[in-house]
């Protein structure tokens, strides 16, 4: 069963896998979304919710240090992890302010932009060559957002700017990621990331960890899986195909935050929001096509 999953699955496109495992990433962002919602309204404050995050997801990675004596974390472009860093911290504090001020799926929304930064960063940055189609699915994708989003006055206010904002430096930590996912281990890369969270919000808070209630001791193992999911997700998309295609599976953020959002906190998304959640499908399934002579 197993072997022929794989068969299967090594059959598909380099990009075709690469968006699908790129949807998988956001099925966990929008877990870890609503779990941080749930703890920020609990009356803690988004530093205090990214250093507790990065305190379990860095507890969950201890017993895979000792087994391998660390040489799982080893690297041989340190300067890179940096450079990640500083994206990974910013992007990080944009997303958790915005889903504390906005409705999770209009968060998810603005934060979902990244695919627009991505495709001529792509063509930029790593010399990507991307077909008509892409453009295209792209442009599709994007006109769901705006369905959704029905930009007016509102999407000019301070948290849709700063989600925004975030959606761009994730734009360059794909970039970063995509310079050296094929040399560096996944854990190497997930464990430097969380430990530039953990130091960098740990400052912000005097790395005094927030008290959580009883009743939502349960979510943190869970921040703990998503939040390792996205960035694993995220890897193995990027090794797989070009960051320009892959990730215009991040629309499906915008599929999965509403019912979640509707689930725990009572938001109920508008006939506008489902109009422009079939033009995000539509999207993705564009940048998905290979036409002859592309097939990665």
């Amino acid at each position: 069963m197993v072997s022929r999953f794989l068969m299967r699955w090594n059959a598909l496109s380099g990009n075709t896998r690469g968006v699908m495992l790129v949807v998988l990433a956001m099925f966990c962002w929008s877990v870890l979304d609503a779990c941080n919602k749930q703890l920020m309204a609990q009356g803690i404050l988004p530093k205090q919710v990214l250093f507790l995050q990065a305190t379990v997801v860095l507890a969950m990675l201890v017993p895979v240090w000792i087994a391998t004596r660390g040489r799982v974390v080893r690297t041989r472009q340190p300067w890179l992890h940096m450079l990640r860093a500083c994206f990974i911290v910013t992007s990080a504090w944009c997303a958790a302010y915005a889903v504390s001020h906005l409705p999770l799926a209009e968060a998810s929304a603005f934060l979902m932009t990244g695919s627009l930064f991505m495709l001529p960063l792509g063509v930029f940055f790593l010399g990507e060559k991307p077909h008509w189609l892409r453009w295209t699915g792209v442009a599709v994708g994007f006109g769901g957002v705006l369905v959704i989003l029905q930009p007016g006055a509102e999407a000019f206010r301070p948290a849709a700017l700063v989600a925004l904002f975030g959606a761009l430096m994730e734009s360059m930590l794909g970039i970063v990621l995509k310079k050296y996912s094929g040399s560096e281990h996944p854990i190497a890369v997930l464990t430097w990331s969380q430990v530039a969270c953990w130091l960098t919000f740990g400052l912000f808070t005097g790395f005094d960890l927030p008290a959580v209630s009883s009743h939502l001791w349960p979510l943190l193992p869970l921040v703990g899986v998503a939040a390792a999911g996205i960035y694993l997700g995220y890897f193995f998309a990027y090794r797989a195909g070009d960051a320009s295609a892959v990730e215009a599976g991040s629309f499906s953020l915008l599929l999965f935050s509403p019912a979640l959002g509707a689930a725990f906190f009572s938001e109920t998304p508008d006939a506008a929001f489902w109009g422009g959640a079939g033009l995000l499908v539509c999207g993705i399934a564009l940048v998905i096509i290979e036409p002859q002579g592309h097939a990665h």
